[in-house]
């Protein structure tokens, strides 16, 4: 029964002359990991001092919302370069906090939104800091495709919506000492209600000490008092949330993660003539029909990825691909977003002769992006279908479950516009699902947009 810390603060004042034994404390209670989380891009180095000292110890690389107005450098590059470190596992803590306002709001947004292209372009989870910002920080992760970096809300203490929101994004939510307090009485109902898969916990050591420590100094020892909170609230066993959480943890930070488990990714697979490429995780929808949330499997292909993967792991991946009349890229993550990766293998494949390259997609980039990014499809992408799903946006967000708003009407303007760039355009739909008309997704695809249609069968995957 091992469990994990995920966000300590280890190198802050209260803990100075005593962390060995703060640590042995941790280690007699079962507490393997602990991640000793980043408040200012400065403190890095000497976080990564601590980690080297401690096997089990973990860090990131950000700037605490409260720290955004007086950071000399907030820039995508400055995070970056810190978070190259070997332990550095997720950038962060970033976010909002309208709460105290120790900086400005839109400094706050601007470091904020720096630390989601930072986390996208190393491929590290985000550690998210929410206070009575709730409706920025979701427009700001859905704005600047955090989907395709993922990450945590950390030391939860929101709404039934945000939880909502986060988990159809593919966040995972964490809970601290709060979760033990007598008047957490709505905390206590989104515990229940979270699914365990997705929950990680944490101290936010020295503060938020849980019950009976509350009004001591905190420490990762009483993670446990935590886990202990989620067992009594979801009558399951405290193993099990040890061992899950733990297993969370590993899965989120890449904790423990070997070359040989990366090695075993399906990147490329075949399917009839199509060479097919598993290019992300992340997604912009969260449809109800879609397999990938509880089984990612095609073919007996295994398309769990455990990290993104650059262009030179597919490219290598792929060997050979002559004999395949089609390159596609699909997968079971949205691969626009991770459009320049994309757009990288698409033009070396080119080069290397192949015959067709297809793109399917949900048709949600030119929103995600914020710009109409089809041009950039000229001369490298020769077709593409697009999920169009329903004949209305009402039945469309029912089934797809769109993470941002418009998402529709944002799709159909994406087919009329990459029709003008790619000669072959397909919108599809799904055949079974509850009010989907498919003649009215014809007649939508033909009459109105100009292009082909595509009927799908329910549960028939690749």
């Amino acid at each position: 029964m091992i469990f994990s810390d995920s966000h300590a603060h280890l190198n802050f004042p209260d803990f100075e002359g005593d962390l060995d034994s703060v640590l042995n404390r941790c280690r007699a209670a079962n507490v393997g990991y602990v991640n000793t989380i980043s408040t200012k891009l400065t403190e890095v180095k000497n976080l990564l001092a601590l980690c080297d000292r401690y096997p089990n110890v973990y860090t990131s690389a950000g700037i605490h919302p409260h720290n955004a107005q007086d950071a000399q450098d907030s820039s995508v590059e400055a995070i970056v370069a810190a978070a190259r470190g070997e332990k550095v596992v997720a950038v962060g803590e970033t976010g909002l906090d309208f709460h105290y306002n120790f900086s400005s709001k839109d400094r706050q947004e601007e470091v904020f939104r720096n630390h989601v292209r930072g986390a996208i372009a190393v491929n590290l989870p985000l550690v998210v800091h929410t206070r009575e910002a709730e409706e920025l920080t979701i427009r700001i992760l859905e704005e600047e495709s955090a989907v395709a970096c993922g990450g945590v809300i950390h030391c939860f203490t929101g709404t039934q919506a945000l939880a909502d929101w986060a988990l159809g994004y593919g966040f995972y939510i964490s809970f601290s000492g709060i979760l033990t307090f007598k008047g957490a009485k709505s905390l206590h109902e989104i515990a229940k209600s979270t699914p365990l898969n997705r929950i990680l916990i944490e101290t936010d050591s020295p503060y938020l000490a849980p019950v009976p420590h509350r009004g001591k100094r905190n420490e990762p020892s009483y993670v446990v008092k935590i886990a202990e909170k989620i067992a009594e609230l979801k009558g399951v066993s405290l193993e099990e949330v040890a061992n899950t959480t733990t297993e969370n943890y590993k899965k989120l930070f890449r904790i423990e993660q070997n070359s040989q488990e990366i090695n075993k990714e399906i990147l490329a697979y075949p399917i009839g003539k199509g060479l097919y490429i598993n290019l992300t995780k992340g997604c912009t929808l969260h449809c109800e029909f879609c397999p990938k949330w509880s089984k990612p499997t095609v073919h007996n292909y295994d398309l769990t990825l455990r990290h993104n993967p650059s262009a030179q792991e597919i490219i290598q991946a792929m060997g050979d691909f002559s004999s395949y009349e089609e390159i596609v890229f699909c997968g079971y993550g949205e691969p626009t977003l991770r459009l320049d990766v994309l757009l990288q293998v698409a033009s070396e494949v080119k080069k290397r002769g192949a015959q067709k390259v297809r793109i399917n997609t949900d048709g949600l980039a030119n929103l995600v992006y914020r710009k109409d990014i089809t041009p950039r499809f000229k001369g490298l992408i020769d077709a593409i279908s697009v999920s169009l799903n329903a004949q209305d946006e009402q039945t469309y967000n029912r089934h797809c479950q769109p993470a941002m708003k418009n998402s529709y009407s944002a799709m159909l303007d994406f087919i009329r516009v990459v029709k003008t760039h790619i000669p072959d355009v397909t919108a599809t739909a799904v055949d079974g699902l509850q009010g989907v008309d498919i003649e009215a997704c014809r007649q939508i695809a033909e009459e109105q947009l100009g292009v082909k249609f595509r009927r799908r069968i329910l549960n028939n995957v690749g």
